[in-house]
């Protein structure tokens, strides 16, 4: 199914729908029905439009999104199916395609909960807000909720300009994931996911941040993102270092001596900080040259550091690199990859889960209407 291009999407803008929720699929037969009925399931849902993106899938995700579409009888969901390029280029896909004034990301294994649009459309009426920001249920493979990402506060609900304060936040909290909000269409208008790195995220947030006028905060959670099992760790390799560096060089690269160099050191500070994160889980065989990597991150900010000071602008506090913390970290990532092993041992489940029959989860609506 052909996508139309970017420039047409003014002359093609969907009259009644407001929000289109762009899902992303590469081989997820087991979560895809459940994820789209958690959408399917929503208030409201005939303002929505939803765009699955069948990312080059080699199992039965398709199928299983297919069959969705089928029982919905075609009338909130575009599939589209291209070659494997991964998420940061179904998401650009998906991007294409959108004709509404606002936007969503859901990844294909992840689901919306009850109350999503109950309490987003009526802010997306008003027609004021440039992104709605929420929280977070992290959940497992059967709906049961694990753990919170909080990343609104109860006294911080409602609308707020997005002024330094807001910004300086946003880089102190620094959670960046797609999504955990919802967008007004035009902040995409120059942006878009970066397909030839990881954590891509990371690589646009802060931009879309600054673009941003205004953002409404929710502090309810709308969204369960899905921890399957077997990640109690996370595998890093190098090249996920290497990406995590070119972000921070692209935020040092902006710092120029103005009123947003404050802004962009926080968001280079929490990068590095995810860097010695990721550092620690990198194979043996390859942490020698992830090490170098994260220590040339300070060298990045160094010379930043330096240049800015010549120019005379903001002093700006050295990163601290220490080789003992690194060892420390890189030791617990091992204890708790010996905790993964007996628990896969204990509970016999070392893949995920196969397709079966849709169903309302738990956590989501199960009754339509507007």
């Amino acid at each position: 199914m052909p996508l139309e291009p970017d420039s047409e999407r003014n002359l093609n803008r969907d009259t009644q729908a407001l929000l289109t929720i762009v899902v992303a699929a590469y081989n997820i037969e087991g979560y895809i029905e459940e994820a789209l009925e958690s959408l399917l399931s929503q208030p409201f849902i005939d303002k929505m439009k939803i765009i699955v993106i069948d990312d080059g899938s080699t199992d039965e995700t398709h199928a299983a999104a297919r069959a969705v579409v089928d029982r919905d009888g075609g009338t909130h969901i575009k599939l589209v199916r291209q070659k494997n390029g991964g998420v940061s280029a179904a998401r650009n896909a998906g991007l294409a395609a959108v004709r509404t004034p606002y936007v969503g990301f859901l990844d294909g294994d992840d689901i919306y909960l009850e109350g999503f649009c109950k309490t987003v459309m009526p802010v997306l009426e008003e027609g004021k807000w440039d992104m709605i920001e929420y929280n977070v249920k992290i959940i497992d493979d059967d709906g049961r909720v694990l753990d919170d990402i909080e990343l609104v506060a109860p006294h911080a609900q409602g609308g707020q300009p997005m002024d330094r304060d807001a910004r300086l936040r946003f880089a102190d909290d620094f959670h960046t994931f797609a999504w955990t909000r919802v967008y007004r269409i035009e902040l995409f208008d120059d942006i878009s996911f970066s397909t030839d790195r990881h954590y891509e995220d990371m690589a646009i947030a802060p931009s879309l941040c600054l673009k941003a006028k205004n953002v409404f905060r929710v502090a309810l959670p709308l969204i369960g993102y899905r921890r399957r099992f077997g990640s109690i760790t996370q595998k890093a390799v190098l090249r996920d270092m290497r990406d995590l560096r070119l972000n921070g060089q692209e935020a040092l690269a902006r710092c120029n001596g103005g009123e947003l160099d404050e802004f962009w050191l926080k968001v280079y500070d929490k990068l590095y900080q995810r860097a010695r994160f990721v550092c620690a889980r990198v194979e043996h065989g390859q942490f020698r040259q992830a090490s170098a990597v994260l220590a040339s991150m300070t060298d990045d900010h160094r010379s930043a550091r330096n240049t800015l000071a010549a120019r005379g602008g903001m002093r700006v506090v050295e990163l601290k690199y220490s080789g003992l913390n690194l060892r420390a970290d890189r030791s617990m990532h091992f204890l708790k990859g010996i905790v993964k092993k007996v628990l896969r041992r204990r509970l016999d489940h070392h893949h995920q889960r196969v397709r079966c029959p849709a169903v309302s989860n738990q956590l989501s609506g199960s009754a339509r209407g507007q």
